[in-house]
């Protein structure tokens, strides 16, 4: 896989990492209905398996702390 920024701190990764080494932010996202995961880069509005609305989902998720300065 190959370079990408992660989405919460903008940090460059090598593509493999599942989780930012920067920040912690995880790369990898699963659908709390059917269990069915992808990346991040593939922002989907509804589980791709199942029609679950990720949307409403993400925004009752806690989000990683930022790093500080």
């Amino acid at each position: 896989m190959s370079a990408f920024k992660c989405p919460n701190c903008g940090k460059t990764t090598g593509g493999n990492e599942k989780f930012c080494i920067d920040c912690g932010q995880p790369f990898n996202i699963s659908c709390p209905e059917c269990g069915e995961g992808w990346r991040f880069m593939y922002e989907y509005k509804f589980c791709p398996a199942c029609g679950h609305n990720m949307k409403k989902a993400n925004a009752t998720k806690p989000q990683p702390e930022q790093k500080k300065a």
